[in-house]
């Protein structure tokens, strides 16, 4: 019944917005014919190809009170990034774990403003082109499944946003790349460096008439720096657009990516997790495939699109070696297949019915089909929980999640003067195994010209993956109608609050300072192993974490720019016991991150950047246990560092070959040969050299 009804109100959708467009054809209702401009309008879902760089610090403001961060495509070429983490390196408030010169691990690995580090648990959500591409099983960012070569741009939410994006406190939306103007082009590129570290990217594109085409094929790998800590990634992208008619767009895009990523040994001895040796070493293979499917449509008042997806992946997680020695035949080692089926129907409309105005409604209908099985190499029973099988399946039930919103914002007064946007929305989350919950929004910003101040109030709702239900859907589970107590299980909350003033120079420079806080409460867990739990979520801990941000650029001449952006975080927990703690895992402290952008003697370019972090400390919020909050001592903490990157390029243009925005270049990561490492016992790579060219031809 609930799954007619989602059907339904998505077919509902979809007569929406053909109605909407059958008024606007009405005859005698001639169309207004907007002047046309040398760069072509898109959707908000959709970027360009060759954005223009902007400094990643520079937060931008919407009409809605909030703010948001964007990652160019353009930056990412500067940063030299070969693995998704590292494209978010000099977002304010944007922290990754690693243990590998490139490749991602499973578990928490992103942190933003000090969310991320809980497992099990999605806070953060990743979206490919507008939908979820994540583990949806325990929550992993999953940074594998998703090649730097597809990469158009990004938007960085750090802060809840319900008209925006649904469940999870922050999200990085990745853009995907596209063929935009007309015309045809190829670029092949090829660097290489320290480590056996080798990355080639081909890609082609074409757009005449109502056609556009872009397709491209990536290999990127390395040997480590350290024994068992290879990494490789083989991607497989097409974009492909037909312009129906002048307002109406559809498009196909399609991605296969198959990677595998080795984790070293730690430098201390195993850890023993539920009476069981954890190995030293692992291996994660991951094999994903995402589709989607886009009809929109942009009429001078109203725009919008509906997009179903389909995204299949196949995680991995091998254990290979266990204090220094390979697992041999008939001594263990577990080898755990995560298969993880995300699908269903996004759609959204926006409206400027009248003048300053703007109404924003939408839905998101997400579904999941999710397996895990575990097994050893040889087929010898597995130890551990509910005796010893030769494997071990866990069944999770489909989940699905209908998510609809509408939001409005009014604009008083003009950009050039004084204005005043006040804003209002509201998502409702329809879950099928969780308790559904609401969430408002409401936002002002008043502004003079060039400074605005935004203020804002969201509610962000996290919801449990399925995981939290482990041991009741194992197969050889004895309990009985398990599904009384999951559907108690309430999502966790956080109330967010947030003020933050931005003034530009235009070409000049700009200045900004956000303040907020976050309070949270309802702290779920997952019934994992040990008894089963008399209560899933926390009713008297709670959790806070309040922080501030300062960001500037400045442009002293031209083709020079500064940026810089500092983040400061306070955190507070207290747990059902009643206990306080002042610290969070991975909620660093201070963070501060700085660059420059020169372009000098025509052809030239030199950008730098640094990462500095401070009193940060490394665990996992684990939700398997009571609902106390880890006491982490100063045995958890990481020693404070300071990383320094450089590259310098040599733009190429040859007219007669048609060859142009090509260019040689030279790369320097950790020049100062930093000591650090983001998890105890895993320290990272020093000075790490790479040299490479990009040749595109016209």
């Amino acid at each position: 019944m609930k799954l007619c009804v989602k059907i339904l109100t998505s077919l509902l959708l979809s007569l929406f917005v053909v109605v909407v467009w059958a008024r606007a054809e009405e005859p005698g209702k001639p169309e207004k014919v907007k002047e046309k401009k040398e760069t072509k309008t898109v959707l908000e879902e959709v970027t360009v190809t060759a954005a223009p760089y902007t400094p990643p610090v520079t937060p931008v403001d919407t009409p809605y009170g909030t703010q948001y961060n964007v990652v160019t495509e353009e930056q990412i070429k500067l940063q030299n990034s070969y693995d998704f983490p590292s494209t978010l390196r000099d977002v304010p408030g944007v922290f990754f774990q690693n243990k590998n010169l490139l490749g991602s691990q499973t578990s928490h690995s992103l942190y933003i403003r000090g969310r991320g580090a809980s497992h099990p648990s999605s806070d953060l959500a990743i979206e490919f082109d507008g939908v979820p591409r994540f583990g949806a099983l325990f929550g992993q960012v999953l940074g594998d499944s998703i090649a730097v070569s597809t990469i158009g741009g990004m938007k960085v939410y750090k802060s809840p946003q319900p008209s925006q994006f649904g469940s999870g406190y922050a999200l990085v939306s990745v853009l995907p790349r596209y063929m935009m103007n007309e015309g045809e082009e190829a670029t092949l590129d090829a660097s290489g460096g320290s480590y056996s570290t080798f990355d080639q990217r081909l890609s082609a594109g074409l757009k005449k008439g109502p056609i556009d085409v872009y397709a491209s094929q990536s290999w990127v790998s390395t040997d480590g720096h350290r024994d068992h800590s290879d990494a490789s990634q083989q991607s497989y992208y097409a974009n492909m657009g037909y312009q129906i008619s002048k307002q109406w767009n559809l498009r196909l895009l399609a991605n296969y990516v198959k990677s595998r990523t080795e984790a070293p040994m730690p430098d201390t001895a195993p850890t023993t997790i539920n009476g069981v040796s954890w190995p030293g070493a692992e291996r994660y293979d991951t094999e994903t495939f995402l589709t989607t499917l886009t009809l929109s449509h942009q009429y001078e008042n109203f725009g919008g699109y509906i997009k179903p997806y389909w995204n299949h992946t196949d995680f991995d997680l091998i254990q290979e070696l266990t204090n220094g020695q390979r697992y041999a035949g008939g001594t263990g080692g577990l080898h755990s297949q995560q298969q993880i089926r995300l699908y269903g129907i996004r759609g959204r409309e926006k409206l400027n019915l009248w003048p300053g105005g703007e109404i924003l409604v939408g839905a998101d209908l997400d579904m999941t089909d999710l397996k895990n099985t575990q097994r050893t190499y040889s087929g010898l029973a597995v130890a551990g929980i509910n005796g010893g099988l030769a494997k071990r399946v866990w069944d999770f039930p489909d989940t699905q999640l209908l998510s609809p919103y509408v939001a409005m914002n009014q604009t008083i007064g003009t950009k050039e003067g004084f204005h005043l946007i006040p804003s209002t929305g509201v998502r409702y989350y329809n879950h099928d195994q969780f308790e559904d919950k609401w969430a408002p929004q409401g936002g002002l910003v008043i502004g003079y010209g060039n400074t605005d101040l935004n203020i804002n109030y969201a509610r962000g709702v996290n919801y449990p993956t399925p995981v939290v239900l482990m041991n009741f859907v194992l197969q050889s589970s004895s309990v009985a109608n398990a599904s009384r107590y999951w559907r108690t299980i309430k999502p966790e909350v956080v109330d967010h609050y947030e003020a933050g003033i931005t003034h530009t120079w235009p070409n000049r420079g700009s200045v900004g300072a956000t303040v907020f806080r976050d309070q949270g409460k309802d702290r779920f867990r997952a019934y994992m192993y040990g008894p089963i739990p008399t209560q899933f979520n926390d009713t008297i801990g709670h959790y806070e974490i309040r922080g501030l941000e300062l960001t500037g650029t400045v442009t002293p001449f031209k083709n020079l720019e500064f940026f810089a952006g500092a983040t400061w975080l306070k955190a507070e927990a207290t747990g059902s016991d009643r206990i306080e703690r002042d610290h969070l895992p991975y909620t660093p402290g201070f963070q501060f991150q700085a660059g420059v952008n020169w372009g000098f003697l025509e052809y030239y370019r030199l950008f730098m950047d640094m990462q500095h972090v401070r009193d940060v400390y490394q665990g996992t919020s684990f939700r398997t246990g009571g609902f106390t909050i880890s006491d982490l001592s100063h045995a958890n903490k990481l020693s404070d560092f300071t990383l320094v990157n450089a590259r310098v390029s040599r733009r190429l243009d040859f007219l007669p070959a048609r060859l142009g925005d090509s260019e040689v270049f030279f790369a320097v990561n950790n020049i100062f040969d930093q000591k650090y490492e983001y998890a105890k016992g895993y320290p990272m790579p020093g000075t790490t050299y790479f040299a490479g060219m990009s040749i595109k031809f016209h």
